[in-house]
């Protein structure tokens, strides 16, 4: 495993409460602390897997049943048709990156 060394440029007045908590923190775990709280935010930036099954078991759960609309006899606008390939779109690329 390589380290790998980046440079960062904050702000002074705008960026205030970067650099007080960077100071903050001790002298040898610096690095870590900042790794640390990318990493917490990417773990809470997004939807994971885990949530969608949650979600999908929870709706089987309570015995939801998802119908279209054109299940349902309603004919789908161009927008709703758009929407829809995208929806499908995007749940097919979930985990791939």
């Amino acid at each position: 495993m390589a380290k790998v060394t980046i440079s960062l440029t904050l702000d002074d007045e705008r960026d205030k409460r970067i650099l007080r908590w960077i100071k903050s923190q001790p002298q040898k775990g610096k690095s870590e602390a900042i790794r640390k709280a990318i990493r917490a935010y990417l773990d809470q930036s997004g939807v994971t897997l885990q949530d969608i099954y949650n979600e999908i078991q929870d709706l089987k759960r309570y015995r939801v049943a998802l119908v279209s609309m054109e299940q349902q006899g309603q004919s789908l606008s161009e927008e709703d048709k758009r929407v829809s390939s995208r929806a499908f779109d995007n749940l097919s690329k979930i985990g791939l990156d």
